[in-house]
């Protein structure tokens, strides 16, 4: 398995980071109390009790809010607002602390003893030294709570001390510029290190999707080779039963049932050759010529007598010669439209199969009179989302058909209207027209990708056409020049930021027709001669809205 991960992003640093903060919470309250005890007992042996309890009492305080703020985000999910209030909320608290312990130190401070005042600097710049070293979390935290402590007490001396206590005070100044630079480097090495250490997560996580869905694969090959030894065996019977049956044949209209179920069997045949090659890669499209009068025919004497036993009237309407295309995989889908209109369809008395040519594709269309659907059940049968509650079975064939229809480089769309009924379609390109020199051409500048669609060319592939695509309108001059072939159409399709000027878009508009693609949440401003289309929700209706352009 071969695979690079993207370096961790900001919001994953940062909930590390949070996450840290939170896990070194209690130790760092243990340090801090032991801490406090030590500046107890100092002044305590200089006989400063009242300084003493005052500085355990205020200072001891702040470490109990520290820990009770920890613990009321101890079951917090870490969304990145979540993680940006937490660390807000610490950063303040650090603030808060650093200015309490100031404030003490500046209680204690005093110009007649050098000695307290020697004593008030050595507690802050122990409470701050701990930034300097390895490992330390959040760089933020700290400046607030270093900057917050010692910065006061530097300008409390200047202002207000004398000789040797201001030079004290200089010193302690050249002590917060020290932590400031040494804690820069102490804590990009700590954010290295945890982007390593995410990195390494997903790559142990990756491992483990990777060694699940090996095992899963494995499983379900194994289930599908049992499931076609299993089906082959009755298939080989019916093939020789049904051989006995045409020599037995007696009329024309047995061997009419002879021939329908013959051609029933190859395509069940055809299913179970495909699941012997569920493990294998999906080898390249092979297309053939395909007889579409011929297949039309085969698809109606199989499916009206099932329309009619349900007193439903089916009729056909072929415009088409031939197609080409996959055999296998047409007839799979369009049996799919067929079933469901058997059982969703039927009771609106009529159901109509069309074969129709259109400039670059065929489209067949079966449609119903039947009970249709609603707009929310229409759209959960785009989704494939399981509707077995209701009488319009499940979306699931639907999603089958539109992998197929991929698979040979078609299209599957779907419309229905409640109480009226349901039209679904399957567009395929004419294959034996593909000539290079006859396929669209279509330029996009500006984004690579479509929300909700994938990549630009991977879409435009689908469709049977030529793609090329370039950042800025003078790249575009410069591809059109190399490439010597026009555009049928271009695409204006702007990254974020991005402009287009007038002149930018009237210099590659000589070339070819343009039109500017709107998202809907994204503000444009078009030039007042430029053609302006709004992205659809679906592929299909992109498609149709290019092609009315070139």
């Amino acid at each position: 398995m071969n695979q690079e991960f993207a370096p961790p992003t900001e919001a994953e640093i940062r909930a590390e980071e949070a996450r840290m903060l939170r896990e070194r919470a209690v130790a760092s309250a243990r340090s801090v109390f032991i801490l406090i005890a030590l500046i107890a007992i100092s002044l305590a042996s200089v006989q400063l009790y009242r300084e003493a309890v005052i500085w355990v009492g205020f200072a001891s305080v702040m470490v109990v809010v520290t820990i009770l703020y920890v613990r009321s985000w101890r079951h917090s999910e870490d969304t990145p607002q979540q993680v940006n209030r937490y660390l807000m909320g610490h950063i303040a608290i650090s603030a808060c602390t650093g200015l309490i312990w100031a404030i003490g130190a500046m209680q204690l401070a005093s110009p007649t003893s050098e000695l307290q005042t020697f004593l008030a600097g050595l507690f802050l710049t122990s409470i701050t030294a701990g930034g300097v070293m390895a490992g330390t979390v959040y760089r933020p935290g700290y400046l607030a709570i270093a900057v917050c402590s010692l910065l006061p007490f530097c300008l409390y001396l200047f202002v207000t001390m004398e000789g040797v206590q201001r030079i004290y005070g200089g010193f302690l100044l050249l002590f917060l510029s020290f932590c400031f630079t040494t804690n820069k480097t102490a804590s990009q090495k700590t954010r290295d290190a945890l982007a390593a250490k995410l990195t390494s997560r997903k790559a142990e996580q990756a491992l483990v999707d990777f060694a699940e869905a090996t095992k899963l694969q494995r499983a379900t090959n194994r289930s599908l080779q049992a499931i076609r030894h299993d089906m082959a065996q009755p298939l080989l019977a019916l093939r020789n039963f049904l051989a006995e049956m045409d020599r037995k044949a007696t009329s024309a209209a047995q061997a009419v049932l002879v021939r329908q179920i013959r051609l029933a069997l190859i395509s069940q045949e055809s299913l179970v050759e495909e699941l012997s090659n569920i493990d294998h890669p999906a080898p390249e499209r092979v297309h053939a010529q395909i007889d579409v009068p011929a297949l039309v025919t085969q698809l109606e004497d199989e499916y009206r007598p099932q329309f009619a036993a349900v007193g439903c009237g089916f009729f056909v309407n072929v415009e088409l010669d031939f197609v080409e295309s996959d055999r296998a995989k047409l007839e799979r889908i369009l049996r799919n439209f067929l079933s469901n209109a058997v059982k969703y369809g039927a009771s609106g008395g009529r159901v109509d199969l069309s074969v129709m040519a259109q400039s670059h594709e065929s489209v067949w269309q079966i449609s119903d009179r039947g009970p249709g659907m609603t707009e929310a059940q229409l759209r959960a049968v785009r989704r494939g989302e399981d509707l077995e509650a209701t009488p319009l079975g499940s979306g699931l064939g639907l999603g089958i058909a539109q992998k197929l229809a991929q698979e040979i480089g078609g299209s599957v769309e779907i419309t229905s209207s409640k109480n009226i009924g349901t039209q679904t379609l399957l567009r395929l390109p004419h294959f034996e027209t593909a000539d290079v020199q006859d396929q669209a051409f279509v330029l996009v500048i500006g984004q690579e990708t479509l929300p909700n669609m994938g990549a630009w060319a991977d879409l435009i592939s689908s469709w049977v056409w030529m793609f090329a695509h370039a950042e800025t309108c003078e790249v575009a001059l410069e591809m059109i020049s190399v490439l010597g072939q026009v555009p049928d159409l271009i695409v204006l399709d702007p990254l974020a930021g991005q402009t287009f000027s007038l002149e930018d878009v009237r210099s590659i508009g000589a070339h070819a027709p343009i039109v500017h693609l709107i998202h809907p949440s994204h503000e444009a401003v078009l030039p007042t001669d430029q053609t302006a289309i709004v992205l659809p929700d679906h592929e299909v209706e992109l498609r149709q809205m290019l092609e009315r352009h070139f």
